[in-house]
Order: structure tokens, then sequence, then C-alpha cells
């Protein structure tokens, strides 16, 4: 230890003492490899003279242990001569290794038809392929650097910026997690815009999270064949419904007599056709709203709505199936819930079919939860049941369409695998989210979140069917 240079005539004609840093100060405790060679020094030093105390030194000491502990841990050793050589050797091997491994990652990178953007850990970007270049216009040096969220729009079914909390590349970085979104639009150099498909993937080291990884591609063409298939789709579903309500009216004529008595086996086949029939017809409706909802055709009118009475009336319309069952239904909404600006119908919708799968998917004599409460802005809407329960293996798919579950199809045989599809597809349209959680054999909780201040009106040509 070294209280004042200035007066020790080892440091007065030091560089680091004269000039540079001014050092006045300086203790070092050495760093040994296996108690005998000093491999180097850990010390701290200071412009100011100063003179540390035992327990200063000792802290010292022991800071200077756990390097020469960590260093060992790190199977290091203190070499001279030959070995010096043979690492040398060794290192230009691994390095030639490195630089091939780098070479053929970066030949697969600019060769891939997907764009992929690199980020560090504040969101600027710091690698980026040429097919990033070819789909958004943007050349490569006027991107590094520059942060991802504000070079390159990201816009919405609207034409609107997508907000920042939304962007998938920020909420992965956040959230520590893969996330994926098909219903943006990333917005040229020279104005225009294409389809886009986002994979973003947060790059972790030791549970850090240091950068990202955005990986893009144009689904213009997919997007064509989807509205191509939701007309189609609509075209048929309306020319369905035309012979399905003659059928219908004709089985309800049967089974009314109008026609004349029918025995009781020709009754029930009748009654099996009637109700085969209002299955297709149930089917043709939710078909049909998918394709008024996707096709952006569909009317959102809002007005003051009461949560606890339109749930109370879908409750109410499906209590001949909870009584069926012998469910326990408990209904809770808050005390002071005021009245809000949404679709009724749209909502209507949300409930119901949440409700029916709870129904659906409860054995008998099961018990099923609807809390309704309010949190800031939002209100929060949660259906439990204590059912069958989703697979894990099977939950990131509950959304998509025709999707169902394999522990159900062998129970409920009955399903198109739409309704959820449909649920989510109004609650996004009406401004809110929805998610849920789910355990097999246990049961399943969904909340759905719409918000209170309301929901904007929207011009469209349909309305949903019932």
């Amino acid at each position: 230890m070294v209280e004042d240079t200035g007066v020790d005539g080892l440091y007065t004609k030091n560089p680091l003492v004269t000039s540079g840093p001014n050092l006045k100060f300086y203790a070092g405790a050495p760093i040994k490899i296996e108690d005998r060679n000093i491999i180097g020094v850990l010390f701290i030093a200071d412009r100011i003279s100063r003179r540390l105390s035992e327990i200063e030194r000792e802290t010292l000491r022991d800071l200077a242990e756990w390097v020469q502990l960590e260093i060992g841990c790190s199977n290091l050793f203190y070499t001279r001569g030959e070995d010096i050589d043979k690492i040398r050797q060794d290192l230009i091997v691994k390095n030639r290794e490195v630089e091939a491994s780098k070479a053929k990652i970066e030949v697969m990178l600019e060769n891939i038809g997907d764009g992929v953007i690199g980020i560090n850990n504040k969101g600027e970007i710091i690698f980026i392929n040429k097919q990033v270049e070819i789909l958004t216009g943007w050349r490569e040096e006027e991107l590094m650097g520059k942060s991802l969220i504000h070079s390159i729009k990201l816009i919405d079914g609207q034409g609107n910026e997508v907000p920042v909390s939304e962007r998938p590349i920020r909420n992965a970085l956040y959230s520590n997690k893969k996330v994926i979104s098909n219903s943006y639009y990333y917005q040229r150099k020279d104005g225009s815009q294409f389809a886009v498909s986002i994979t973003a993937t947060p790059v972790v080291v030791y549970g850090l999270v240091i950068g990202g990884i955005d990986v893009f591609r144009d689904v213009t063409k997919e997007r064509e064949v989807d509205r191509m298939k939701t007309e189609f789709i609509s075209l048929a579903s309306h020319q369905l419904r035309t012979p399905l309500s003659a059928i219908k009216w004709f089985t309800e004529m049967l089974v009314d007599g109008e026609m004349g008595s029918l025995n009781a086996e020709q009754k029930e086949l009748v009654e099996n056709i009637y109700q085969s029939n209002e299955r297709m017809i149930g089917l043709v409706n939710t078909l049909l709203n998918i394709s008024r909802i996707e096709s952006g055709r569909i009317i959102i009118d809002p007005e003051p709505t009461d949560i606890k009475t339109l749930v109370d009336q879908v409750v109410l319309e499906l209590q001949p199936k909870i009584q069926k069952k012998n469910h326990k239904l408990i209904v809770s909404v808050h005390g002071e819930l005021p009245k809000i600006k949404i679709d009724p119908k749209l909502t209507r919708h949300v409930y119901m079919n949440l409700l029916t799968n709870a129904i659906k998917y409860t054995p008998e004599g099961g018990e099923i939860v609807v809390l309704i409460s309010k949190s800031g802005n939002e209100i929060i809407s949660q259906i439990s049941d204590n059912g069958f329960g989703i697979p894990k293996r099977d939950q990131e798919k509950v959304f998509t369409k025709f999707f169902r579950s394999k522990n159900i199809i062998g129970i409920e045989t009955d399903g198109t695998g739409l309704g959820l599809y449909l649920t989510k597809a109004i609650v996004d349209s009406s401004g809110g989210k929805i998610w849920f959680e789910s355990e097999e054999g246990k049961g399943t909780t969904f909340w759905f979140i719409l918000p209170s201040l309301g929901i904007s009106s929207k011009d469209g040509e349909v309305s949903l069917d019932s």
C-alpha cells in the first residue's frame, strides 16, 4: 500500500503519478494460482492520498482471494514457454471454426425468403439480411443503429400506426416470450404497404434479454386467398339458407300434424331431421358471421348497455340446458357497474358462446361461475367451470378455426370448432382482449375485457345473425 505517491521516492517519477490519472494512492493484493505463481494484482487507486483501515485491507485481500477462486474454477493456469505456443495454435483453430460457422449462418440468413432484423436490448437495429431491403425498400446503411419501431412503420387494418405498446418485438422483449402476429402491415420506404406475418423472439443469455430477432414475410397473396375463401363461404352460406329454411318449415308442418298424423316412430324420425337441420342452420349462421367480421362489413352499433341485464337474459335462455345437466351456476356482478356504450348484440354473442361451452364441456352436477367486475377503465368478465379442461398441447390452437380438442371429441361429438374463433373476433372488433387458463380434468377459465369508456360505432353493411 502506498499512502502518498508524492512523498515515496519509488513513484515520484512514475508517469501515472506525474501525469495521466495523477495517482496519489495505491493498494494492491496479489492474485496467485495454486498459492505459488503470481499472475496478477487486484488493486485500487485514487487521486487523493489516504490510509486504509485494517478492515478495508482485509476486504481487499478477501476480494483478491475470490478472484483467485473464480480463476481456479475456470480451470485457468499460468503457463510459459512451450505451453503458450500450444495455446496459440488452439486459439487459431478455434478462431477458424468460429469464422466458418459465422460464414455459414450469414449465407443462410442472406438466402432465406423472410426478412430478418436483429436488435439489441435498446431496440436498435444491429443486423438485417438482404430480404429486408427487398421487402421494405430501406437500405442497410439507413437502418443500422436506428430504432426498429421508429424506422419501419407497422400499420393496423384500419390504416393507423400500431402503438409501441402493441408492437410484437416490444412485447417479445418485455414478456421474454415469442410473439406471433398475422394482422398487421409494414410500410415501405415509398409509403406503400404490404401484409406481413411477424415472429418476434427475444434473445436471452443467462436469463437476461440482450436483444431480439424480428422475422417477417410478405403474406399479401395469402391474405387475398383468405379474402376469396371468405367471400366463397359467405356466398355458399347464403345459398344454403333458403333450402335449409324450407326444410325447417316442412318438418315443422309434419311434426305439428298439419299434413296428417304420424305414428310414434315416424314422429321421432321427423324430429331427428328437424334437430339436424337446426344444427346445420346454426353452422351456416356461424360461417356467415365469421365471413362478415373478417370482411370488415359488420355493423358496430354501440348503445348504453346494462351488462347485468344482458347476462341475465343469456342465462335465462340457457336455463333449460343448465337444469338438464344439473349445473350449479353462480353469477356475481359488480354492484356499481355503470352502463357502458357497447354493441349489445355482439357482446351477447360472446357471453352466449362462453357460457354454452362451459355448460357443454362440464359434466353433470358441475359448477359454473360468472364474475363481472370493474378495474380502472376496463370491464372484466370471467367465466369459469370445473369441466374437462383443455390439454396443454392444444391450448395455442383454441382460438383457431375448426379446432376441437382431442379430449372433447369423444365426449361431445356435437360442435364445429368455430365458436371461440368467432368469440375472439367479436372481442377484438370491440376493442377488447380475451384469454384463458385451463388444466385438463380440472376446468377452464376465460376472461375478456371491454373498455368501460365504450367503443366507437362503425358503419357496415350487415349485422350478426343469431
